[in-house]
């Protein structure tokens, strides 16, 4: 799409874009309906799956034909409103199962991917890790530690317990094999005042995606950026910036499980970016030009001081 750059809705978008092309709806290459999208045969697990971007999601890939949609949550009761509105939408087409989940819980996100193997039978084919908690702005001494620290709890502690979860399913946990896409956040790199913890969870996660592309080459794993939704996660003070599509998550999420995508392995990618323009330069990309770097200051490490 064609855009503004003085628009004050693209105040937090515009400093992350990577492409000339900007996308606030899913785009039609990566639509659901179009045949070469097709989900068929996949068994998604998304985490936070009850509301939001990942009941969108959810929704996104039963469209796509999915074999398997698996949403799982804390709140039991959003879980189930959210199952039968995909069942419905699936016709009997695609599996629809439903667990209620706490990942800052090892037996919890244990016990949700035993329980995809018992329904259908074999280990999930792809990970959406899209549960987060950002809690109110506020500054460190405005809160308490327990307070500070518990998106800590979710946003880099779930996103380790969901990982190996998923990896201690398959039958080669050394090998494991599939997809794990971890739903990040622009805050991530930036510093604004109200978000610290929310801000170093989310930039610590990310590295944390790198290192499971390093430990583990079998496995396919994704950092994704999704835009600004108007969910109940966003701030009253932001509402006014979330004009992106709450389906764009689920489209990317196909489109990086997809082989396809295999030159953003380890990267991070955005929602408001456009395919064909990073498929153009893989292999800037391949090489690590999104992920997490250190600027070289020292003359020993190839850098030219200040």
């Amino acid at each position: 799409m064609s855009y503004d750059p003085k628009d004050p809705s693209l105040a937090f978008t515009l400093p992350f874009q990577l492409t000339k092309k900007l996308h606030r709806e899913t785009p039609a290459e990566l639509s659901p309906e179009d045949p070469k999208n097709s989900t068929a045969g996949k068994i998604i697990v998304i985490t936070g799956g009850g509301s939001g971007i990942g009941a969108a999601a959810a929704k996104v890939w039963v469209r796509a034909g999915a074999e398997g949609v698996v949403i799982a949550g804390r709140r039991n009761d959003v879980l189930e409103r959210t199952l039968v509105e995909l069942e419905a939408l699936g016709g009997g087409r695609t599996k629809v199962l439903a667990v209620q989940t706490d990942i800052s819980k090892e037996s919890d996100t244990s016990n949700l991917f035993e329980q995809v193997k018992k329904t259908f039978g074999r280990p999930a084919d792809v990970v959406l890790a899209n549960a987060a908690y950002c809690g109110p702005l506020l500054k460190p001494h405005q809160e308490s530690t327990e307070q500070w620290w518990s998106r800590f709890e979710t946003n880099v502690l779930g996103l380790h317990n969901v990982a190996v979860s998923f990896i201690k399913s398959q039958p080669n946990p050394d090998e494991p094999t599939g997809t794990i896409i971890s739903v990040n956040s622009a805050m991530g790199g930036v510093v604004h005042s109200g978000t610290s913890a929310y801000s170093i969870s989310k930039l610590a996660s990310q590295r944390y995606i790198e290192y499971l592309n390093f430990e583990y080459p079998t496995l396919r794993v994704f950092s994704l950026l999704p835009g600004l939704v108007a969910t109940d996660m966003v701030a009253p003070q932001f509402l006014y910036l979330s004009k992106d599509g709450v389906g764009q998550v689920g489209a990317l999420a196909s489109y990086l499980a997809s082989p396809r995508a295999d030159y953003l392995r380890g990267s991070m990618t955005s929602i408001n970016w456009d395919i064909h323009e990073m498929e153009d330069h893989k292999e800037e990309i391949g090489e690590g030009a999104l992920k997490i770097s250190w600027l070289p200051v020292l003359p020993v490490s190839g850098g030219h001081g200040f």
